[in-house]
């Protein structure tokens, strides 16, 4: 960009600069028959002129440079842009609309959904109200899964524990819920927990599970905002009359889990 700058800022010169030999032939032609007297006072009033024009000169160049500067910079800047949201645009196209089979996840015998299966939970979910009654996150893998009339006994291998300030020591854990999605034996999520009294439970009982595929994509409820922006359409067919997922599902990639834990720590 600065070798742009000088060759155009050089151009600039050589195409606006006046010739001023040609300019001082016509002025000296015209002075031949006067005196010494009004000689010397033009000399004089020449070198004063000389003085003024090469301010003026001068002034003229500073005051081009720096439009010239200015209009490559904006061509610059435009150009940025221009390709940031082309970069954005292709990511999103890249992610293009998806069956939940295409995934890939490890064999679970646990059927997702139970039409005998009645949860208690019915507190309306959104992103900040789960954020706001979090403790933890945790990145499980489910052990076992045993499904009751109406709730779900889990046990979870703690592949991560994260809190406001940091990682926490890993352990086994076991929780009881009702929620109405349903986690499956050997498959591995993202789960918003509380703890209380050294007791671990889910901490919003209607907050939909965040699946990790085996390829590191993430399947999540479209009420998560914060996985939104970059996530794409995720198909699926309903497994029962207790299934609130299938038409809402997005699939996006693990790494965007960070936004949704930044977000958490400012709250």
């Amino acid at each position: 960009m600065a070798k742009n700058i000088k060759f155009l800022y050089k151009k600039h010169i050589s195409d606006t600069a006046p010739d001023m030999e040609k300019l001082w032939d016509r002025i000296e032609g015209q002075l031949e028959n006067k005196t010494d007297k009004d000689q010397t006072q033009i000399k004089v009033s020449r070198r004063n002129y000389r003085k003024f024009a090469a301010a003026a000169a001068s002034l003229v160049l500073i005051i081009g440079g720096v439009s010239l500067y200015a209009d490559i910079r904006s061509e610059s800047d435009s150009v940025s842009k221009h390709s940031v949201e082309t970069a954005d645009k292709a990511r999103l196209e890249n992610r293009e609309e998806k069956t939940y089979e295409q995934l890939s996840f490890s064999h679970t015998d646990t059927k997702a959904y139970e039409d005998s299966y009645i949860p208690k939970g019915d507190d309306y979910f959104t992103e900040d109200s789960v954020l706001e009654d979090t403790d933890f996150f945790a990145d499980v893998t489910v052990l076992s899964a045993r499904l009751d009339s109406d709730s779900a006994h889990y046990t979870l291998r703690i592949n991560s524990l994260v809190s406001k300030t940091g990682e926490e020591s890993k352990t086994n854990i076991t929780i009881e819920s009702s929620t109405p999605y349903i986690m499956q034996e050997n498959r591995e999520y993202f789960i918003p927990l509380r703890k209380e009294n050294g007791i671990y439970s889910m901490a919003f009982e209607n907050a939909p599970q965040i699946e990790i595929s085996l390829d590191g994509d993430i399947v999540f409820q479209n009420g998560w905002k914060s996985l939104d922006d970059d996530s794409g359409i995720l198909k699926d067919s309903q497994k029962s009359k207790n299934d609130y997922f299938y038409d809402r599902m997005r699939y996006s990639s693990k790494n965007d889990l960070q936004d949704l834990l930044a977000k958490w720590r400012t709250m």
